[in-house]
């Protein structure tokens, strides 16, 4: 079968899923930023005696579970508590000082929620493993279309300029193919890459456990005794050997996990909103049970896993590595809809000349 031809009939079946996609993909680009212009109030730099003490007063409240805080915009000046009071599961907002801003249900579509549903849809369609699966093997065959792509618009010696400027001309068909050509030209290698960092982190659980790469976590050797510590304690030790370092992520002790999870933002590590800095705190007793320095080397595999999150989301450019993504996302819709307006033109055309 040519190469015209897959290309043509594996874009028409798979348009409406790489669409949504892009779509998805675009309007979480910005997720944090949106969602943190619309709530009023401080913007206080992150204090980790503050921000620890609003977590003991939370967990001691009456019928209150907290679960794990996670910082909410990329200065680390505002966080989110997950919590749940009377079977409601809920999300507090406070700053870095731990003041309070905006305190909210988690089953509604009202402030930030309608964002985690746009990224449950975006990374697994709401279907869990089977949907990060099923994505993946759709970024397979969109790289493979990309691929096919490029080779059939691939210019002859002496016609890169032309095949990379304005199309000319006033007839729909050679106006349409020409647009498809220069804008595939133009974006097709940083719009491979990208997809591809999105096919890895699909399965990324897979690898890690096929290449012995995890993050390391503490062994349950035997039950800890005792009380546990409080959340403020297990943070101070989590952080104190590494200064500087701002909170990502927090996560309580559960049933079978007797430690605190704590995830930083340690100086010089690879950008990104939430660090990947790893600390485990025994809960009873606040030593340090494990730790991950996302600064130092772990081996290549771990390197490509640690980069694949950033680089897809654009992170790792700052604002200007997530501009680049909104621009791709943006760029993969535009191509989709250029391809089907070829397609059909052309279908149109040769069913007229049929007629005639």
């Amino acid at each position: 079968m040519p190469i015209r031809t897959i290309h043509r009939y594996v874009s028409l079946v798979l348009a409406a899923l790489w669409v949504f996609q892009a779509a998805t993909g675009c309007l979480i680009v910005f997720r944090w930023d949106i969602d943190d212009a619309g709530v009023a109030g401080s913007r206080a730099a992150f204090q980790a005696e503050r921000l620890g003490a609003r977590l003991d007063s939370l967990v001691l409240e009456p019928d209150t579970h907290v679960s794990s805080v996670w910082s909410a915009n990329n200065s680390a000046s505002r966080f989110d508590i997950f919590y749940s009071r009377a079977d409601t599961d809920r999300t507090l907002r406070v700053d870095g000082q731990g003041d309070p801003l905006r305190d909210q249900r988690n089953d509604t579509l009202s402030d930030g929620n309608i964002f985690d549903r746009l990224s449950d849809l975006h990374m697994a369609l709401m279907l869990g493993d089977a949907g990060r699966a099923f994505l993946g093997i759709s970024g397979l065959l969109l790289l493979t279309n990309i691929g096919l792509g490029l080779k059939l618009a691939w210019p002859r010696a002496g016609q890169w300029l032309k095949a990379l400027g304005r199309p000319k001309g006033k007839a729909a068909l050679p106006l349409l193919h020409g647009w498809h050509r220069m804008l595939g030209l133009w974006i097709a290698l940083p719009a491979f890459i990208t997809i591809s960092a999105g096919v890895l982190l699909a399965f990324d659980d897979g690898l890690e456990g096929l290449f012995k790469a995890e993050i390391p976590t503490p062994a349950i050797t035997a039950p800890s005794m005792g009380d546990q510590i409080k959340p403020s304690v297990a943070l101070a030790a989590a952080l104190a050997p590494y200064p500087g370092a701002t909170l990502s992520g927090f996560s309580l002790p559960g049933e079978d996990t007797p430690w605190y999870n704590v995830r930083l933002r340690a100086k010089g590590e690879m950008p990104r909103i939430w660090g990947l800095t790893t600390v485990y705190i025994d809960a009873h007793d606040g030593r340090v049970l494990s730790a991950y320095d996302a600064r130092q080397a772990h081996g290549p595999v771990r390197l490509v896993l640690d980069t694949i999150y950033p680089l897809h989301t654009g992170q790792i450019g700052g604002i200007a590595g997530r501009i680049l993504q909104l621009l791709i996302g943006v760029w993969l819709m535009a191509m989709a809809g250029l391809g089907i307006s070829l397609w059909w033109t052309r279908k149109r055309l040769t069913n007229k000349k049929s007629a005639s």
